[in-house]
């Protein structure tokens, strides 16, 4: 199996520590903006992979 350029894992603790430092209040708005974009697009591709795995068992399920 091919490895994807990050783990569904690593891209939660990625999330996690975006949150994180957005939350603390400390670093100046841009730095934020920018933080809140990648995580928005963290979560795209989680929400995309998600979804992608749910028809992958939909379709084992419906082989019966």
């Amino acid at each position: 199996m091919e490895k994807q350029k990050d783990s569904f894992q690593e891209k939660i603790i990625k999330l996690e520590k975006i949150v994180d430092k957005i939350s603390k209040n400390e670093i100046p708005l841009e730095e934020a903006l920018k933080l809140y974009d990648e995580g928005s697009k963290i979560i795209k591709e989680l929400e995309k992979k998600i979804e992608e795995s749910k028809e992958k068992i939909e379709k084992i399920v419906n082989i019966d």
